[in-house]
């Protein structure tokens, strides 16, 4: 597997998942009206508070930013779900829909479909 990049793991075990990239309202509003259950929410802001709603149907969240006390890492930990803060991510490709593992370590993976 590709790896793509390694951040803290705040919370939750390994998973696998389709990341979904969200940067904006419209992005997580669009998200809401479909099935998230398989998704892995990638963002930049550690204080994205708009994701949060999203927390108790997602797989997970991965964060380019912030740390175990962020609003987002805190969240993420009350809902038991992984989340991977302070990532840097070495993918110059489009990360949205891609297929990735979030391991124990806090790697981040290409996974197969």
């Amino acid at each position: 597997m590709q790896k793509l990049g390694r951040g803290m793991l705040i919370s939750g075990a390994e998973c696998t998942g389709v990341l979904r990239v969200v940067e904006t309202v419209q992005d997580v509003i669009a998200l809401m009206k479909t099935d998230v259950s398989n998704v892995i929410l990638f963002t930049r802001s550690a204080s994205a508070t708009t994701v949060t709603p999203l927390f108790s149907r997602i797989k997970g969240v991965v964060c380019t930013a912030g740390g175990p006390t962020s609003h987002l890492a805190i969240v993420a930990r009350e809902f038991d779900i992984p989340c991977v803060m302070a990532s840097e991510i070495y993918y110059d490709g489009n990360l949205d829909l891609q297929n990735i593992l979030i391991n124990k370590e806090g790697e981040i993976f290409l996974a197969p479909a």
